[in-house]
């Protein structure tokens, strides 16, 4: 996934936006007839949305879609602008871990009131190891919310999360979080409603049918693999702030397909094809932005009958033997930076941007096959292999055209520099997810995107046990590196202890960073107000509107 992945630690949300006016002209159509049309916008996103369950969700694509549907205490909008959500107003404790949080009048919209009982459970619900939510770990910050998710206690009332009445909720956190209130944008911390969710069952987040909504949109219609059509939600405590009465996400695997469908018409903005990026820029319509995504191989340590992908050598080997600026060329035209090192260019640190306080790189731009040889070597040593073609494993990719050619290329740089052979497997955007989940496969080319503006976001992922290292990595020193960093109240120690987990995960860990992806898209003039993200969903089009 990208997971934005879903899968989006926590300036959450906290974006480098820009509120852009774009996309195809609008149809003009005369009088009284325009004045009273409705407000419509389209685009296209690549592969069905796997799950709206907020507590459940994992993939950028229900950050999307669920920033839309939900409303957390706290919206982030924009270049990080923290705004008021279903909490109009709350205090924080001189010691910073207390927090309390005040609940407007607001309605589901089944015209039910959301109080703050739903959002205790909902945060309960995140943390109960029966949810099996892979996101649980961001509830770790609150009081005994990792005892409680790892069974050490089992008294829901120990968590730190309590309704003090139906307008009041009263959390109480392990240790101060300074991007605390962004985190509680997230998802993963959207309300839900207990007596709905029990109601709905198994069922519950399938269709359109089977969820409750308190944001600015409601899910109207969930055609599966096909299209969903979300319309403004009249119970919406800020509605008159809601320009847009509906908006249609196609779902279109082929990116030729879906930018016809711009060029068509029918979608105001759409991602460019690689190989048309060129030729709209020289005719001045692209438009850029880093999408916070980055895309990495991840092994499989445990996998039965191939030791080698667990060998801290091979995987240096395959890190080195990529040549990512030919890559980068190749399939994303130039537009998207090599990844020589794992933690976001554009993430903060503690008063620049991180990768500027603490410059490394480990991995080249182009391939270093002597380097990348010389790790092999050891490799087969300690594997007491002689043939390098029997180090042969299966990569496992979405089903895309761009993912395609990305495998191609990674194939052949592995057969030219090292001699190994590689099998392909191609699966959809949700298969590839699930295989990941059952560690089911043996190196993956998968992508995350942050789920807030810190590297945590990134570094906290691959933990011993954590919710979405599904690599079998283990490693104590890191684990004890990221603790301190999620502990110490001294920033600059904490950033520290981040630089020497990623140097760590570079060297010993699963992961080879391939590139850093940036957009180039498309969009007209009549959309105002959209928002681009490298943090969080990717557009935020909550307040967009059009001109007709």
């Amino acid at each position: 996934m990208l997971r934005k992945s879903l899968a989006l630690a926590i300036i959450l949300l906290l974006v480098l936006g820009v509120v852009a006016g774009c996309g195809q002209q609008a149809s003009q159509q005369g009088g009284d007839q325009q004045q009273q049309q409705e407000k419509e916008i389209a685009f296209t996103i690549s592969a069905e949305v796997p799950n709206l369950d907020p507590q459940k969700a994992t993939d950028t694509y229900a950050i999307l879609v669920g920033n839309a549907i939900f409303e957390g205490l706290i919206r982030v909008h924009g270049d990080g602008n923290i705004q008021p959500g279903m909490a109009e107003k709350w205090d924080v404790s001189e010691d910073k871990k207390t927090w309390t949080f005040h609940l407007r009048d607001a309605k589901w919209s089944d015209g039910t009131p959301v109080t703050a009982y739903d959002f205790e459970y909902a945060f309960k619900r995140l943390l109960d190891p029966n949810t099996a939510s892979e996101y649980s770990y961001q509830g770790y910050y609150i009081l005994n919310g990792e005892k409680f998710n790892k069974g050490e206690i089992t008294d829901p009332s120990q968590v730190g999360v309590k309704a003090l009445d139906e307008k009041t909720l009263e959390i109480k956190l392990e240790n101060p979080v300074k991007y605390f209130e962004s985190l509680m944008s997230f998802l993963s911390f959207m309300p839900v409603r207990k007596d709905f969710v029990e109601k709905m069952g198994e069922k519950f987040a399938a269709d359109a049918d089977k969820l409750l909504y308190n944001g600015p949109f409601i899910l109207k219609e969930w055609k599966h693999e096909q299209e969903l059509i979300l319309e403004k939600n009249p119970n919406y405590w800020n509605k008159d702030a809601i320009k847009i009465d509906r908006v249609k996400i196609y779902i279109v695997n082929d990116p030729n397909t879906a930018y016809q469908m711009y060029e068509n018409g029918e979608t105001d903005w759409e991602y460019i094809p690689p190989e048309l990026v060129e030729q709209v820029a020289a005719e001045g319509k692209a438009k850029y932005f880093y999408d916070g995504a980055e895309f990495y191989l991840q092994f499989n340590v445990k996998r039965p009958g191939k030791p080698w992908l667990a060998n801290e050598n091979f995987q240096r080997a395959v890190g080195f033997a990529i040549d990512r600026e030919a890559l980068v060329k190749s399939v994303m035209k130039g537009v998207s930076d090599p990844a020589t090192r794992y933690v976001l260019p554009q993430l903060a640190g503690l008063e620049k941007k991180f990768v500027e306080e603490y410059p490394y790189e480990f991995y080249s731009k182009n391939a270093d096959t002597a380097k990348a040889k010389e790790y092999l070597e050891k490799a087969m040593k300690e594997l007491n292999i002689s043939d390098p073609s029997k180090l042969t494993f299966e990569y496992l990719t979405d089903d895309t055209q761009r993912a395609k050619l990305t495998a191609e290329i990674i194939q052949d740089q592995l057969k030219q520099n090292l001699g190994i052979e590689i099998t392909v497997k191609q699966v959809p955007f949700k298969q590839r997810l699930e295989l990941m989940n059952k560690r089911d496969y043996d190196v993956v080319f998968a992508g995350w995107g942050p789920d807030y503006d810190d590297p945590m976001t990134y570094i906290d992922m691959w933990v011993t046990g954590g919710g979405h290292n599904n690599t079998g990595w283990s490693n104590k020193e890191y684990d004890e590196l990221v603790k301190f960093a999620k502990t110490t109240d001294d920033f600059k120690k904490r950033a520290d202890a981040m630089f020497e987990a990623e140097k760590l995960l570079m060297e010993k860990g699963p992961i080879v960073p391939v590139y850093f992806r940036q957009r180039a898209w498309v969009c007209g003039d009549h959309v105002k107000g959209l928002v681009t993200n490298f943090v969080g969903p990717t557009f935020d089009f909550v307040y967009a509107d059009v001109e007709k």
